[in-house]
């Protein structure tokens, strides 16, 4: 089976990481959110488009697009509504939205012009929602949120529609969530088919799990030039058989998470929850000790591995972690 990325592929992953090399080096990864401009500089190369449905204008990218423009951005360790904000948000309104609906989100979706959150939580009564949906990631930003109805549908919300209030809450990767909660607030209900909801979750979570084996690809990198570098007893650490080992386990770890991804990329929905299942802890595991190994230092923010740490912990826990995909795998 030929795993390479084709053509099409391929560009756009290089975009990716020209894109990103040129705005940020070690000293900058993961130190904040992408800025609004450079995100709509992406969408004006045509990066979200090559990713959305058919129905969005889009090019149809599927899983494996997605992961090979996912797994970019993680290693860059940028931070970026990518998972929800275009993918989840892109599925869901190509899937159920009405024409005018689509038309309405379409292009500013491809151009970067517009991001949507989603949140878990509410109920709908005569077109009008209420309820505490909780923090939305990138919620502050969001100009509408894709709310998941505690009783079953899909509800699409203006963020400045009536009835909203939202609370900014910086997350641990620096990024700013929104708190929000809804008071009889204006919705729209996407007509969604049985199976439709679950999918666009498990593309968004397939390029979760990308992120995270960027992200452990970047840090192991980094860890292995960092320990051929730092001298002690007169000698690079990295000549000590115990660190050697240390660094073969966490390379096992990255290359067992990286199969996991293809699998996922292959196969989707099962294989996607098995390897958010693994590559959750694995990449925690890899983070946590990639810090340990650059000492001190590690843990503050002057280096990339410790913004790099936080944003594992972030990109780990989202849609319920490696534990919520293990109790779906046991159900």
């Amino acid at each position: 089976m030929d795993l390479a990325p084709r053509e099409e592929q391929a560009m756009a992953q290089e975009t990716v990481q020209r894109f990103l090399a040129d705005r940020y080096d070690a000293g900058s990864m993961a130190r904040a959110p992408m800025s609004l401009d450079d995100w709509r500089a992406l969408g004006e190369l045509g990066l979200f488009a090559f990713l959305l449905p058919e129905r969005l204008g889009g090019m149809g990218g599927g899983a494996a697009d997605v992961m090979f423009v996912a797994e970019a951005f993680g290693r860059s360790l940028a931070i970026t509504p990518l998972a929800e904000g275009v993918l989840l948000a892109g599925e869901l309104i190509a899937r159920g939205g009405t024409d005018a609906q689509v038309a309405r989100w379409a292009g500013r979706l491809a151009q970067g012009e517009a991001i949507l959150g989603f949140a878990r939580g509410g109920t709908i009564e005569a077109g009008r929602v209420s309820g505490h949906p909780g923090l939305i990631r990138d919620g502050m930003a969001a100009a509408a949120f894709i709310v998941a109805l505690d009783r079953g549908g899909v509800a699409l919300v203006a963020a400045e529609a009536p009835g909203v209030l939202r609370r900014p809450v910086r997350l641990v990767d620096g990024s700013i969530a929104a708190e929000i909660s809804l008071d009889g607030t204006p919705a729209e209900l996407l007509d969604l088919l049985p199976g439709d909801f679950d999918a666009a979750i498990a593309l968004a979570e397939l390029a979760i799990v990308a992120e995270l084996v960027g992200a452990m690809d970047s840090l192991l990198d980094q860890t292995v030039d960092y320990v051929k570098q730092r001298q002690q007893f007169g000698k690079a650490i990295g000549s000590f058989q115990v660190i050697q080992h240390r660094c073969a386990r966490l390379y096992v770890m990255l290359e067992q998470a990286r199969s996991m991804l293809l699998k996922a990329a292959l196969d989707e929905c099962v294989a996607v929850t098995a390897a958010k299942a693994y590559v959750c802890d694995a990449a925690l595991r890899l983070a946590e000790d990639a810090v340990q190994l650059h000492g001190g230092m590690g843990v503050t923010d002057e280096l990339a591995v410790g913004r790099g740490l936080r944003r594992v912990l972030l990109l780990s826990s989202l849609f319920g972690g490696g534990r919520a995909a293990r109790e779906a795998l046991a159900a």
